[in-house]
């Protein structure tokens, strides 16, 4: 009697996560929703404790705060001392079975050359339209009248050249070939860019969630 008292009495350090993946109808654990240091028989336990039950009217996410885990550490060890660390609340994604099993089969080849084709001549047309507006034209005529002493309405040695490096450059700027990365230490712009966008919309969700909390309440 005597040791589990003094297992319940141990110090527990709870660090609750910021984003998980659920379905619906799953009772969520503490393991699910925070990383739990403390005695190794305890946290065998405490990674049960049951939280929370997802619910089909909680829709496609819903929070759950860190007073709630810790009220329902409490409920079950109400000695136990816990350091709170990490996030005040989890973002629970609510995945549908039948949608998730749509979301997973690979696009059509047709859509992805489609949209490739939408985007190749989206870009082109950027940069036809920025070179018409600094007079790229007329820029490549004065560089090569100061190189080569005569004018020349189409400059190819310099027209040529500068449309292939900027390419190169397109390509080397995005870090990224289809599948092969030049450099795999560094991300590309359009992986923090997705990540910037990831961390914004969770930022919103817990916002706007927190904000449905409190009316209800």
């Amino acid at each position: 009697m005597s040791e589990e008292l003094e297992c319940i009495k141990e110090e527990i350090f709870l660090r609750v996560k910021r984003v998980v993946k659920a379905q619906p109808n799953q009772t969520l654990v503490l393991a699910d929703l925070a990383e739990v240091i403390t005695n190794k028989d305890l946290q065998d336990q405490l990674e049960q404790v049951k939280v929370k039950e997802v619910t089909k009217k909680a829709g496609q996410s819903m929070i759950i705060t860190a007073l709630e885990i810790i009220r329902a550490i409490k409920i079950n060890f109400p000695q136990a001392g816990i350091e709170h660390l990490g996030e005040a609340d989890v973002i629970v994604d609510i995945e549908d079975t039948s949608q998730r099993n749509l979301t997973d089969n690979q696009p059509s080849k047709l859509y992805v050359f489609a949209i490739g084709v939408i985007l190749f001549f989206g870009a082109a047309m950027a940069i036809m339209n920025f070179h018409a507006d600094v007079s790229m034209v007329k820029v490549h005529q004065q560089i090569y009248k100061l190189i080569m002493g005569k004018s020349k309405e189409n400059p190819l040695l310099l027209n040529i050249p500068y449309s292939i490096g900027l390419g190169f450059g397109m390509i080397i700027f995005f870090n990224k070939i289809y599948k092969y990365k030049f450099n795999k230490d560094d991300p590309s712009p359009l992986e923090i860019e997705m990540y910037l966008y990831k961390n914004k919309v969770n930022q919103f969700s817990l916002h706007q969630k927190t904000e449905l909390a409190k009316n209800n309440d």
